[in-house]
């Protein structure tokens, strides 16, 4: 981990807990998460070009698509069950969590965790292709009485997120690819910004409900690890057999969710828990940054993260 990853997770605690703390101020920036979700996608977007996906998606097809299968549907199953046996308030906000698609900073993270970028640049990009599909599919299939929402505007809500920055970004390679390079240059202060203002406004307007029922903010952590863990460990198991950069590509592909998705989705249809949840979810997420990170420094396993 270098310098510029502790200071990105400096901000992201740090701006979550002064939304809490500042709640009037925070509740005024909720209605724009949506937008500042999709400039950070945007900057995100901007260092993929069309013929990496395309090169990546032809080294590996069938792992990608076994990998796909058990982003999008397996485990969104397995992690909505085993909630609604032992808790049931957050079987929703688990299932819109761990349904959603791979984080599109995921390749990063595995560069740092010296794993198989390729795997997942296509599971972030292919996966938030799919997503305003599968997501409101597998709701409406498991839980459809709990969820007093409209399913296709929850498809638009995430076709809209995911689509308008991918195009954007993609046109604006094709259009002007100078202007892109500079904006690049520029992209890790600028997230920096966009990051903190997301988790600023996350919880400010939940920060009445979060003072009356305390102990879902204890769930929502334990909650969150829990079901982190259970993404890496399957990710794990599945390329248990290969070496280091599948296997930690494998698990960083799961565990790696697009979470600030979901911030915003939560607050577009009203869910508090699942806002939560989704916000103390950038815990985990970033610890398992670390914990393969210095996993990776001790593996004597060949390291293959060169782009296919």
């Amino acid at each position: 981990m270098g310098s510029k990853d502790y200071i990105l997770i400096i901000v992201l605690y740090g701006s979550l807990l002064s939304g809490v703390f500042f709640p009037h101020i925070s509740e005024k920036i909720s209605p724009y998460i949506k937008y500042l979700m999709m400039s950070m996608l945007f900057l995100s977007f901007i260092k993929i070009s069309p013929k990496d996906v395309g090169n990546a998606m032809l080294s590996n097809r069938t792992g990608l698509i076994l990998g796909l299968v058990l982003r999008l549907f397996i485990t969104p199953c397995i992690a909505y069950y085993v909630t609604l046996m032992i808790y049931p308030p957050l079987s929703l906000p688990i299932l819109l969590l761990a349904g959603v698609s791979t984080g599109v900073s995921s390749p990063f993270f595995t560069s740092l965790c010296k794993g198989n970028i390729s795997y997942c640049l296509v599971m972030a990009i292919i996966s938030s292709l799919i997503v305003p599909v599968s997501l409101p599919f597998i709701v409406n299939l498991l839980a459809q009485s709990t969820l007093d929402y409209d399913l296709l505007a929850m498809a638009i809500f995430l076709t809209m997120i995911i689509f308008v920055p991918l195009v954007a970004a993609f046109g604006f390679r094709a259009i002007s690819p100078h202007l892109l390079d500079r904006v690049n240059r520029m992209g890790y202060p600028l997230s920096l910004v966009v990051i903190a203002a997301i988790n600023f406004g996350a919880l400010g307007r939940y920060v009445p409900y979060l003072k009356a029922n305390p102990e879902q903010i204890l769930y929502c952590a334990i909650f969150s690890i829990g079901l982190a863990v259970l993404l890496a460990g399957i990710g794990w198991l599945f390329e248990r057999k290969k070496h280091w950069p599948d296997k930690m590509a494998s698990s960083g592909s799961q565990v790696w969710l697009n979470n600030v998705v979901i911030i915003a989705l939560a607050i577009q249809i009203d869910q508090p828990l699942a806002a939560t949840l989704s916000a103390f979810y950038f815990i985990p997420l970033y610890g398992f940054v670390i914990f393969y990170s210095v996993l990776s420094k001790r593996s004597t396993l060949p390291i293959l993260t060169q782009m296919a």
